[in-house]
């Protein structure tokens, strides 16, 4: 039963990932990158701790102001990888946002794999470049900017 909700989770945040730097690259139309950057994460900071409060106590709030400043690290990788998603949601496809980043974490995960457990896995290398042959291809055959996403462009190029 846990397999099944854990892959089931794993989906379901496939999809958001999805999702996410869609809707954020719609407001940075409005908006702008950075703002919307800011007000993600500020949203970010109000729900997490609220579930610290709820699920992780008095305990777990002291502890934060002990930990080491590296022990943050994640939140500053994870707002400057919100800035950059903001900035090319609006310029590629649904479909472009989907498979690049899953071919970036499919390599860092290829390399952390060799570099921390000393296992190289030759199926996933081929797996990575049977996806990039694919996304090759499929980028060689259609036009990327259709008119909606052109006009997107236009409409971003002039609001900065």
């Amino acid at each position: 039963m846990n397999f099944i909700i854990i892959y089931g989770l794993a989906i379901v945040l496939g999809v958001l990932v999805t999702i996410v730097p869609i809707l954020n690259g719609h407001n940075t139309l409005k908006f702008g990158s950075l703002k919307v950057s800011w007000f993600h994460f500020a949203a970010a900071l109000v729900v997490g701790l609220f579930a610290l409060v709820i699920f992780g106590g008095q305990s777990e709030i002291q502890s934060l102001f002990s930990k080491p400043i590296w022990y943050y690290s994640g939140g500053i990788l994870g707002t400057l990888v919100i800035i950059c998603m903001n900035y090319y949601a609006v310029r590629i496809t649904a479909f472009h946002i989907a498979v690049l980043p899953f071919l970036g974490q499919m390599s860092m995960g290829l390399i952390l794999d060799y570099i921390i457990y000393n296992q190289f896995e030759f199926k996933t290398l081929i797996g990575l470049l049977i996806v990039l042959f694919g996304l090759t291809l499929q980028l060689s055959s259609t036009t990327v900017l259709t008119n909606g996403l052109q006009n997107k462009k236009d409409q971003l190029s002039t609001d900065l």
